[in-house]
C-alpha cells in the first residue's frame, strides 16, 4: 500500500509540476494571441491552472489545509480548459473538447479516489465492505 500511495503522490506532484510549467509558458504569451471570448477564457483557465499548481505543489509541502481547495480549483481549470482548448485553438468540434474535458475530469477523479484510498487505508480506518 506504501509503494501505491508513494506512486500516487508522484504523479501528483509531476502533474501539477508539469501544469504549472504549461500553465504559465504557454498561457502567458496565448494572451496576445486571443481574439475571442472563449480564447480569453480558455487562456485564462490555462494561466489558472498554472498558478494554482504552484499554490497546491507549496500548500502540500507545507501540509496546509487550503492545499485541497487550490486543487479543487487546479482540477477545475485543467478541466475547463481540456474542453475549450482544442474547441477554440483547435478548431475541432464541440463534441472533441467535451470528450477531452471528460476524460481529463476522469482521469483527475480516478488520482483523487485512490489518494483518498491510500490515505484511508494507511490511516487504518475501513471502508464499507472491506477486511480492513
Amino acid at each position: 500500500m506504501r509503494i501505491l500511495r508513494a506512486l500516487l503522490n508522484g504523479t501528483l506532484v509531476l502533474l501539477l509540476l508539469a501544469t504549472a510549467y504549461f500553465g504559465l509558458a504557454e498561457g502567458f504569451p496565448l494572451v496576445r494571441e486571443a481574439h475571442s471570448g472563449l480564447q480569453w477564457l480558455a487562456t485564462g483557465t490555462e494561466i489558472l491552472y498554472g498558478v494554482t499548481a504552484l499554490l497546491a505543489l507549496v500548500g502540500l509541502a507545507a501540509r496546509r489545509r487550503w492545499a485541497l481547495a487550490v486543487l479543487a480549483i487546479w482540477g477545475a481549470a485543467i478541466t475547463a480548459t481540456s474542453t475549450l482548448a482544442p474547441v477554440v485553438w483547435g478548431q475541432s468540434p464541440w463534441t472533441a473538447g467535451v470528450t477531452a474535458g471528460l476524460a481529463t475530469a476522469a482521469l483527475l477523479a480516478l488520482l483523487v479516489w485512490g489518494l483518498r484510498t491510500t490515505a484511508r487505508r494507511a490511516a487504518g480506518t475501513s471502508q464499507p465492505g472491506s477486511a480492513a
